[in-house]
């Protein structure tokens, strides 16, 4: 299968859902990573510009980690307009480009207005990714795909319809996350977030739930048919 995980920044899907993509690639998957934003905004010492680089080479470390490919809209930070006609002719190119069978992307009730506008821009290009008369460089899908909602780590509640044990890939899903050196000590340093426990954490409650050592927790969008297979690992 082809997957394409959708994040508003450059860590969020390590955060929220890197074990189960580590999975997918041990199983023969396709997966690639896309970070609708640069993250330019993620730190006060670094300047925007110096930021993004520095950020977008973190995501691409990242992504080589789990053996995934990695792209980025590199969207402004706090910028982002799911509206915008631009950006979703844009979206609507990285999906058609990937093909995918599953997109994996933010819930809509998600805490953070990034994450929200990455949630509603996906599912307004799910649709345009198929219509006939949208142009863009890659033809318009022949067939849908499913989308599932992942985990929220900064708030809100968030009630999983499927889990994926992802024990066995836990350590590397660590060592990707650990890539965004930028993120972690800044935030360790200037609110005491850790971003790394918080992730164990969540994975450890997660797993509490469904009897595994370390889980990810997903739900599929209610507005699709959801088929009478699992698609997750």
């Amino acid at each position: 299968m082809k997957i394409l995980a959708i994040g508003a920044h450059p860590d969020d899907v390590e955060i929220c859902c890197f074990g189960t993509l580590a999975r997918c690639v041990e199983r023969g998957d396709s997966v690639v990573v896309c970070a609708v934003t640069n993250g330019n905004q993620g730190h006060t010492e670094i300047e925007p510009e110096r930021l993004r680089m520095i950020r977008m080479a973190e995501g691409a470390r990242s992504a080589q980690v789990i053996g995934a490919s990695y792209s980025t809209l590199d969207v402004d930070d706090m910028t982002l307009d799911a509206s915008d006609a631009q950006v979703r002719l844009r979206m609507t190119e990285m999906i058609r480009s990937v093909k995918p069978d599953v997109v994996i992307t933010h819930d809509p009730n998600d805490y953070h207005p990034d994450h929200v506008e990455t949630s509603k821009l996906v599912f307004h290009c799910m649709v345009m990714a198929n219509l006939v008369h949208v142009k863009t460089q890659n033809e318009p899908l022949a067939h849908p795909f499913m989308v599932y909602y992942m985990d929220m780590v900064g708030g809100g509640l968030f009630v999983p319809t499927e889990y994926v044990d992802v024990t066995q890939t836990f350590e590397r899903k660590i060592e990707a996350l650990s890539c965004h050196v930028s993120q972690v000590d800044y935030l360790r340093r200037s609110t005491g977030l850790h971003v790394i426990h918080a992730t164990e954490v969540l994975a450890e409650y997660r797993g509490l739930q469904c009897g595994c050592r370390y889980a990810e927790g997903f739900r599929a969008c209610d507005k699709r048919a959801v088929p009478p297979y699992r698609l997750l690992p």
